[in-house]
């Protein structure tokens, strides 16, 4: 199709997404003065309506013309191309009927409002048709409550429950890892309504069709698969997918897919039943966020109110937040100062926001552990060179997301080992210079 046309009638063509907000607008504003000319606030505005709908109506035929040259590229729904077109041009006329029916020595108000009111729906029918072919027809009611999907005409949301992937090898690459990564950064240009190239990727068989450039993808040899060359050229390059305005895939998609291709290109397979090397295992872990990368610090959080940090600083701690992107805190007592009971209840007005709690040398005892144990997400404590024993240690059984524990110069004894041995994410104890037997772990 495409070297059917000239390179002309497709520059023109491009330029309809730009021209098709005009009519747009102009419409919109000639429905609102159109219809709240009965309101006397709105009379003074009223001269205005002939000079929108004629700008109106001028800029829907343009767009009618431009939307018909971009059609003759390809790559779209037919269905949905020749109900866009023809609501556009059907709106345009509308809006050149009404500007005509104005011209009359005698209107009636009814009629014109019902006209106004037929065109703002006209306008609102062609534009989500637009929108369907620039983004897939799912795309406006995909979020949308069930009840408006029926009236829609959408079928109720199914909510896909999958498998909670605790460990790397029951990943289902293709489902879990490449199906993502097309849906993010492919699926806009090639849905089944805009099908790009002819290249439809909404599965599994239709990825593996390919499209009018040859397959997709050749299993066993990324480098010939012409997906793969297109997410791989410099960005610069006219045939670079995806097109320029949309992100392109990262370096570590861009490894999976590679990974992925030229272990087979199979559906159905595991980590395990393709053998991935243990570099593979630790990117896609650390990508899926499971195993060691599984951590409270995954989980988004909204900033701590700036009064408890002041409140906080006041009350004897440093405070600082764990990094730039990130709006959880480090918190560490004052060199050389010791922490009261009620000094420590001030940390839990910032309980879900601390992370990281430095309390080395400033006086903790057993009791203190109780208030300590009420900061869910503490991920590194430090309490060496405090008198706490294997009491205070019995205290600590809420800390589920603790991987790192300092207990070294207390009083603990090996008990206090046996208790946090049933933290599930802590990997490292130290208990220098304690009553634990051994060597320092």
């Amino acid at each position: 199709m495409e070297n059917q046309v000239s390179d002309f009638v497709l520059f023109i063509g491009r330029f309809h997404p730009l021209v098709v907000h005009l009519p747009i607008g102009f419409l919109i504003l000639a429905v609102i003065l159109g219809i709240s000319s009965k309101f006397e606030t709105f009379k003074g505005a009223y001269h205005l309506l002939d000079l929108t709908l004629w700008l109106g109506a001028l800029s829907a035929a343009m767009a009618c013309v431009m939307g018909y040259m971009l059609s003759l590229e390809g790559g779209y729904n037919t269905d949905t191309v020749f109900l866009h077109q023809w609501g556009g041009i059907a709106l345009a006329i509308l809006a050149f009927a009404l500007l005509a029916y104005r011209k009359k020595a005698k209107i009636r108000p009814l009629v014109q409002r019902i006209g106004f009111v037929v065109l703002l729906l006209l306008l609102l029918y062609t534009g989500h048709l637009g929108g369907n072919l620039t983004h897939g027809s799912s795309y406006l009611f995909q979020y949308a409550p069930n009840p408006v999907r029926k009236m829609a005409g959408f079928p109720p949301k199914i909510n896909r429950v999958h498998k909670e992937i605790t460990h790397i090898d029951s990943a289902l690459v293709f489902e879990d890892i490449i199906t993502p990564i097309l849906d993010a950064r492919c699926i806009t240009c090639h849905n089944n309504d805009k099908i790009k190239g002819d290249l439809l990727l909404t599965s599994f068989e239709s990825v593996m069709k390919g499209g009018e450039s040859g397959d997709a993808i050749i299993p066993g040899n990324s480098a010939e698969s012409e997906l793969f060359k297109r997410i791989t050229l410099p960005h610069d390059h006219e045939d670079f997918m995806p097109p320029e305005g949309k992100a392109p895939l990262s370096k570590e998609q861009i490894g999976f897919m590679e990974w992925w291709i030229d272990s087979g290109a199979k559906t159905n397979a595991t980590l395990a039943d393709l053998s991935a090397s243990g570099e593979i295992r630790d990117k896609l872990e650390k990508y899926l966020k499971i195993g060691k990368y599984n951590t409270i610090l995954n989980n988004p959080i909204d900033p701590i109110n700036p009064s408890v940090v002041d409140d906080l600083r006041a009350s004897g701690f440093n405070l600082a937040s764990l990094s730039e992107n990130l709006n959880y805190l480090e918190v560490s007592a004052k060199i050389g100062q010791k922490i009261s009971m009620n000094q420590l209840e001030k940390l839990t007005k910032a309980k879900s926001h601390i992370v990281h709690l430095d309390l080395k040398n400033s006086g903790i005892t057993d009791e203190s552990l109780t208030i300590i144990n009420t900061l869910p997400n503490l991920i590194r404590l430090r309490l060496d060179q405090n008198p706490i024993t294997d009491d205070g240690i019995r205290k600590l059984t809420d800390l589920s997301n603790l991987e790192y524990l300092n207990l070294s110069f207390t009083n603990i004894s090996n008990a206090s080992l046996a208790l946090v041995k049933d933290y599930k994410n802590l990997k490292q104890v130290y208990h220098y210079k304690t009553d634990v037997s051994g060597t320092e772990e």
